[in-house]
């Protein structure tokens, strides 16, 4: 008994333009605080008193060029980010904003969906989350970016982790914690001692869901090369949410994966998008000649839909191709890297790319509107009558026909291939003169054709010769038991399968040096925060670790924390791990329960007063907040006295 597979398909993508809200006079009056979780792959932002974010969208943003006006889309504003990924533009460098041109139309998509409509004036206390010891540089420009070109009244930073373990233990004084945070770019340890965030031992490793992508891409392009066009980055990243999980002992697990039946069972086949003709049953209560006007219209409807899909490629690979042009014009940097993606070497061929992608477009279209205009019933109409199938009484004799018809359109597309090598052969093509000056190959003037006339007669032979092939092949399929056996099934030929990469993928977090980066992983990150505090703290420390971050979606990270703990820590020893409730939003929800406990906003919101005074990269600290280095301002040459040497102490003075 055979056992059936189980196939898994992609996901379609379902992004909806985020909604424009109202904006209540309540909101207005009360001045309710916004709360934005600012992260470097997924932005959340919304009212302090909703219990989730209004939004949650993309932290990107891309300029569709090629209009009269530019038009910028801004996260789920972007229906298909493929088309786009050339012009995608992020505020972020790892975690840290550098973009401010780009967080100010960030900023704008936010406001505006939210309804504020005050002129010049976001009135509403800010909570923002920013980096890991984010630099005084960047926060001194965000900070001036909130004040002076939107009016807060007061803004207050806090680090994404530490709000998240916030809304894990928010009451609980004097708490102490280890803070794994698996981010897009970075992975933190972060140890909390007595409720404040020791920044000294605190540890950061630069890989995460953004490498784990790249790498599974790159293995799935070399294994599928065929398919390289259609395993996306956006595929690639659906894949590793629904497909990947981390092993709690990976060089175990790998041990198992040698094993064919376990291989068999836990492998993931993904079946990828293909046209394909509408499958047939074989042998059904009715007659021959009315499965074969079925298959009939099976191919006839199969080729109108092969053509609208490649119509819709072709535009999509114009898009893009147009796109790389106007870098080029433009001069980017990008340009000659996208150029070489897309496998031309200078402006001139791609200029020949787009006008070949034109035509074909344009005689794609011509096609459909004939075959839609004359309303075809039957594949055969306009070029072989003869072949309708009323004109035959059984259904050998037509299929005996149509192999005869298949054989004719051969021999012709074989003699039209030959003409037109002789004439390139003999002296070029020429559509007026009928002069034969090499033997009288062509000497009858009807015969000299040029080299449009033949590639259209060769596309025309073409086109008839993928019809008649299309219609004997459904034919076999429905009639020819002794060789279904050893169809070509096409589906099997569109399809992924994710074996080992399912526990391999997620290992580069614990073992960075997979990817060729040669940092320590996780597990050896943990063990040196822990080793730089006495038994006591180490302990403390242990029995309370929290897992956070876009990262942890994966399965199993729980169950591999705790197993490298176990080896980690000394016999007999105790340690807890948990796992954030909701690792995208919980950040956000722990914002917002900081924001609305204790007073925390007015204690510790940077006012407009405050900033004015003490500088843009001034920072109040609190318990979710990084710590404040005031930095010493710089001494200009004639603006500042240089201070007075000390003179050194008489120990160390020359004796006279």
């Amino acid at each position: 008994m055979t056992e059936t597979v189980k196939i898994y398909s992609l996901p379609a993508p379902q992004v909806k333009p985020d909604p424009f809200l109202a904006y209540s006079e309540n909101l207005s009056k009360r001045r309710t605080t916004i709360i934005i979780d600012n992260g470097s792959y997924m932005c959340k932002a919304g009212w302090a008193i909703n219990e989730k974010p209004s939004f949650v969208f993309r932290n990107v943003l891309a300029k569709l060029r090629g209009k009269k006006e530019s038009e910028t889309q801004v996260g789920n504003d972007i229906k298909n980010i493929e088309v786009v990924r050339w012009l995608l533009k992020t505020q972020f460098d790892k975690n840290v904003v550098t973009q401010f041109d780009a967080q100010e139309v960030i900023f704008d998509h936010i406001f505006n969906h939210l309804g504020i409509n005050t002129a010049g004036v976001v009135d509403h206390p800010i909570v923002l989350t920013e980096a890991v010891c984010n630099p005084n540089y960047s926060r001194q420009l965000m900070s001036e970016l909130l004040f002076e070109c939107y009016n807060v009244p007061s803004v207050a930073y806090g680090i994404d982790s530490l709000f998240s373990f916030y809304n894990y233990r928010p009451k609980i004084t004097g708490v102490f914690g280890l803070i794994i945070s698996l981010g897009h770019h970075t992975c933190h340890v972060l140890p909390v001692i007595r409720s404040r965030f020791d920044v000294r031992n605190a540890k950061r490793i630069n890989v995460g869901t953004y490498n784990m992508t790249n790498f599974f891409h790159r293995l799935l392009q070399l294994k599928y090369s065929a398919h390289a066009s259609m395993i996306t980055l956006s595929r690639v990243e659906n894949l590793i949410l629904e497909h990947m999980q981390f092993s709690p002992n990976f060089t175990d697990d790998v041990r198992l994966w040698e094993k064919e039946d376990y291989a068999k069972h836990n492998t993931h086949v993904i079946q990828l998008p293909y046209a394909s003709l509408p499958g047939s049953s074989v042998n059904s209560a009715s007659g021959k000649m009315e499965k074969c006007e079925t298959l009939l219209k099976r191919v006839q409807l199969a080729r109108q839909k092969q053509r609208a899909e490649k119509i819709a490629c072709d535009e999509e690979r114009l898009q893009e191709y147009l796109t790389v042009q106007e870098l080029l014009e433009e001069g980017d940097e990008t340009a000659l890297v996208a150029l070489q993606e897309l496998g031309y070497n200078s402006a001139t061929e791609l200029q020949a790319g787009i006008k070949k992608l034109n035509c074909n477009i344009r005689n794609l279209k011509n096609l459909m509107a004939t075959h839609q205009e004359d309303n075809q019933d039957s594949p055969f109409k306009n070029w072989c009558e003869m072949l309708n199938i009323n004109n035959f009484s059984d259904a050998e004799s037509w299929i005996s026909e149509l192999k005869l018809k298949r054989k004719e359109v051969f021999e012709a597309h074989q003699k039209l291939q030959s003409d037109r090598l002789k004439s390139t052969h003999i002296g070029g093509f020429s559509s007026t003169t009928s002069n034969d000056l090499f033997g009288g190959i062509f000497a009858n003037p009807l015969e000299v054709k040029s080299l449009q006339q033949y590639t259209m007669e060769l596309e025309e032979k073409k086109e008839q010769l993928k019809i008649l092939d299309e219609i004997i092949a459904e034919y076999n399929r429905e009639f020819s038991k002794s060789e279904s056996n050893f169809s070509f099934n096409l589906a099997e030929y569109y399809q992924l399968h994710i074996g080992l990469d399912r526990i391999r993928v997620p290992e580069i977090i614990f073992q960075p040096t997979m990817i060729g980066v040669e940092q320590a992983g996780i597990a050896e990150t943990i063990e040196m925060v822990l080793a730089r505090y006495n038994p006591a703290d180490q302990q403390k420390l242990a029995e309370n670790v929290f897992i956070t971050g876009g990262c942890a979606n994966l399965p199993l990270i729980k169950e591999r924390v705790e197993a490298e703990l176990l080896s980690i820590r000394p016999f007999k020893s105790n340690f807890t791990v948990q796992l954030a409730d909701d690792v995208m939003l919980d950040a956000w929800k722990g914002a917002k329960k900081w924001a609305t406990s204790n007073d925390n906003l007015k204690k510790f919101s940077i006012t407009r007063q405050e900033y004015e005074e003490k500088g843009g990269d001034y920072l109040k600290e609190h318990t979710c907040s990084n710590h404040y280095v005031n930095l010493p301002p710089l001494v200009r040459k004639g603006l500042v006295n240089p201070p007075t040497p000390v003179p050194p102490p008489k120990s160390e003075q020359k004796v006279s």
